[in-house]
């Protein structure tokens, strides 16, 4: 992997979001997506066992929302988040 390239994960509960969101990013050649997650619970074990430099991190997802996986982040160690949505 290149050092210079950021660390990403995607955590989104649509498939075909995650999927497209996931070959936009790689497409940049700035960003090498690490891995993914349907759900906020797995997308929170990921966060915590790959240490990504950034979660593109849907808003709306059942169970957990975005907004709360993101307030079960530690604020030291919280890696740069940016909310994807598909609602208006």
């Amino acid at each position: 992997m290149d050092p210079s390239m950021l660390k990403a994960i995607v955590i989104d509960d649509e498939l075909f979001a995650r999927e497209e969101l996931i070959e936009l990013l790689e497409q940049t050649g700035h960003i090498q997506v690490i891995d993914e997650a349907s759900n906020a619970i797995l997308g929170l074990q990921k966060i915590h066992a790959l240490k990504p430099d950034v979660v593109f991190l849907d808003i709306h997802m059942p169970q957990v929302s975005g907004i709360e996986l993101l307030s079960m982040l530690d604020p030291d160690t919280m890696p740069a988040v940016v909310f994807v949505t598909a609602y208006d």
